[in-house]
């Protein structure tokens, strides 16, 4: 478990983005937007937070064009981005230890600035971690008191221990002056002090007063070694800033060459390493442990260096050369099966035959598949998805293993060139990557968006002065940068309509988010959820519902609907019964019917406990609840009427929108604090869903 969990990001002064507001983070999340919007920008700027290796921020490439010359001065001033980070248990326990107990925080929000120096606050303060000069005065106060009752050896000595005592005391008073002036010893004056009291003390080490300076010099020296210690807000951020997490940044443009020059490579290894092409070859031979500086060496020929200066070509090099090149071709089979193997357990397509292949300074890609197993094709021959595919599993298998297994991983338009359906698998692929580390891609395609997790979508647009702008409490309006959502949700739909055996049709997509959400929370709890063969299917309103059930019965599948125990749900009903339903009256389901309330909606579920607090924010208004409100009939109801006495404005899709922002907090919520009492009901809920479709034919 990574030690730290980042929840939401925040990048300021970069391109074409001044601020774009706190970001909140999912296990996976997708910027959606048209081309130049700025989603390219968002990934960059957090991948140089702290990037897999070091890539600094450019602040003459980087700031804002249009403020820089006006603006920019020191790069101290100006943060970039900056990352609210949840601190783990374990670290936290950790922590604990290290730093005595002290106040550990459970949140940081560390921001990096473009002269690369960073910033951590937390949730908490520390503990008062300042050094007591008090500790010094009582010491020196101990040593003036001894030094005044020092006895003469003999009376012949009175006046020259007198002259002691006084020159004793004296001096630790004048110190005692010096320590009024210190509030704190763990400073650099406090250690000076504590240097200048040890080594001046040395002095008056005499036999008479040899026990009086050794305890004072006992307390200086524990007090000295205290005040060195790194203070505890300084150990809190350097153990901070060792944990933060790594981000591997992917593009397209690190696509492998099949065709490797290798003292070409050698050299741009050399002089640019980060530079994604040789990143990616780079990546390929650490894979299968070779060098690219072997290959080379052992594909050396000293006949032909022998014969091109005069010189005799004996058996021994002709010897040498041939025990080079078998060496050479058995590590190159080995390094071709291993890759082979590696690279089909992890693609899963189809299984593919990689050969690598090295004839002189020339190092080669063949690839071949099982339909076709004894035809090698070049690498650049094969599909732009293929070498996409292959390209990306050597750059973060590669950089992952190396340290960063707590690495974020920052995917630019992934997977652009593959087909529709191999985009949908890429989709699985994110969910079992991102078990171990999370994973934030930009996109427009329609394919590349979970249908199932909408609500980790992040729209990105660019307004009227070219700035970008981030979408997290609600979607834009601009229709080129919904559409892929859009069709996104068309196609979790015809899926649906063809794969789907058992279904149920709810009104609208709160009601799609909610039921989504609290049966993840029931399975996780061992309570009675959906079972996994049965998907919900928001209509988009009530009046939908007929014509959505019409196209699944023309695919011999007959949903379950759901219907909110309303007048309009109670209307769909009487229509569903008398000609799409007739007969099959067990196939609709009132909700009312289960809650026991004739007047209910999905949110009564949910309740006002949760439900009116997010409305507040929305309309950023006070709406509270009156008993005439509550004599209105579904909760609903109630916060519409409650709404207008406050003249607070419920625009379209309110709904849709308090549920995602009610379904994101869950996401973060351990199953166990979610409310018993809308468990139970969601529970009683999922039962009679269930066994509708026990006593249903609802097959095809």
């Amino acid at each position: 478990m990574m030690a730290l969990t980042a929840k939401r990001f925040q990048v300021l002064n970069f391109r074409n983005i001044d601020d774009s507001g706190w970001i909140p983070l999912e296990r996976v999340t997708a910027f959606v937007g048209r081309n130049e919007a700025g989603k390219t920008a968002l990934l960059k700027a957090l991948h140089k937070f702290n990037p897999a290796a070091e890539e600094p921020y450019d602040p003459q490439r980087e700031f804002p064009r249009d403020r820089f010359t006006a603006e920019f001065s020191e790069g101290g001033e100006w943060p970039v981005c900056r990352v609210e980070f949840e601190l783990s248990a374990d670290f936290r326990k950790q922590l604990g230890e290290r730093l005595n107990g002290a106040g550990i925080p459970q949140k940081a929000v560390v921001t990096r600035y473009y002269d690369g120096s960073l910033e951590c606050e937390y949730d908490t303060e520390l503990g008062d971690d300042s050094l007591d000069p008090g500790q010094l005065v009582k010491a020196l106060d101990a040593f003036a008191a001894g030094a005044r009752r020092l006895p003469a050896p003999a009376p012949d000595q009175e006046s020259a221990i007198q002259e002691m005592r006084t020159l004793l005391a004296d001096w630790a008073d004048g110190h005692k002056e010096a320590v009024g002036e210190l509030q704190d010893l763990r400073s650099d004056k406090g250690v000076d002090l504590l240097e200048r009291v040890r080594g001046e003390s040395n002095a008056y080490a005499q036999p008479a007063s040899a026990d009086l300076v050794e305890t004072l010099q006992r307390v200086v020296d524990e007090l000295r070694d205290d005040a060195k210690r790194v203070p505890l807000p300084q150990q809190l951020d350097e153990a901070v800033e060792a944990e933060l997490p790594v981000f591997i940044y992917f593009e397209n443009y690190g696509i492998l060459d099949s065709a490797v020059y290798l003292p070409r490579f050698l050299g741009d290894l050399a002089s640019g390493p980060e530079e994604p092409r040789v990143r990616t070859i780079n990546a390929m031979f650490k894979h299968v442990d070779l060098s690219a500086q072997e290959i080379s060496d052992l594909g050396r020929e000293e006949a032909e260096e022998a014969r091109a200066t005069g010189q005799r070509v004996t058996d021994d090099v002709i010897g040498r050369d041939q025990q080079r090149k078998e060496l050479r071709s058995v590590k190159l089979s080995s390094a071709s099966i291993d890759i082979s193997r590696k690279f089909s357990e992890w693609f899963g397509q189809r299984r593919h035959k990689i050969r690598y292949q090295a004839d002189g300074p020339y190092f080669r890609i063949w690839v071949s598949d099982d339909r076709r197993p004894d035809v090698d094709i070049e690498l650049e021959s094969r599909s732009k998805g293929f070498q996409w595919f292959f390209s990306f599993y050597l750059v973060f298998l590669v950089e992952s293993a190396e340290g960063h297994k707590d690495a974020m991983l920052l995917l630019d338009e992934p997977g652009l060139h593959l087909h529709p359906t191999a985009q949908q698998d890429l989709m699985g692929f994110f969910e079992t990557l991102s078990q171990n580390n999370p994973l934030i891609y930009t996109t427009h395609s329609p394919f590349l968006i979970d249908g199932e997790h909408i609500h980790r979508v992040r729209p990105v647009t660019e307004d009227a002065t070219g700035h970008s702008r981030i979408s997290v409490d609600g979607w834009p309006k601009d229709r080129e940068t919904i559409f892929p959502l859009q069709a996104a949700a068309g196609y979790a739909m015809v899926r649906g309509l063809f794969q789907h055996q058992k279904n149920v049709l709810v009104e609208g997509m709160s009601d799609y988010l909610y039921l989504h959400a609290l049966n993840l929370h029931c399975h996780a709890l061992g309570r009675q959820g959906l079972p996994d063969d049965v998907y919900i299917t928001p209509c988009g309103g009530t009046k939908l519902v007929g014509h959505i059930a019409s196209l699944f019965l023309g695919q011999g599948v007959r949903p379950i609907v759901l219907l909110d125990g309303d007048d309009a749900g109670r209307a769909r009903r009487d229509a569903l019964m008398k000609e799409l339903y007739a007969g099959h009256e067990k196939a609709v389901l009132m909700l009312g019917d289960v809650l026991g309330e004739e007047e209910c909606e999905t949110e009564d579920i949910i309740g006002e406990a949760t439900v009116l607090p997010v409305v507040k924010d929305l309309v950023s208004k006070k709406v509270a609840l009156n008993q005439s409100d509550r004599r209105k009939g579904s909760l609903v109801d109630q916060i519409k009427s409650a709404a207008e006495r406050y003249n607070a404005n419920l625009r379209d899709g309110w709904k849709a929108e308090v549920a995602r922002r009610i379904v994101v907090d869950w996401s973060t919520v351990d199953p166990e604090e979610m409310p018993a009492a809308v468990l139970d009901q969601a529970e009683a809920l999922f039962k009679e869903l269930t066994a509708r479709f026990a006593s249903l034919d609802c097959g095809r």
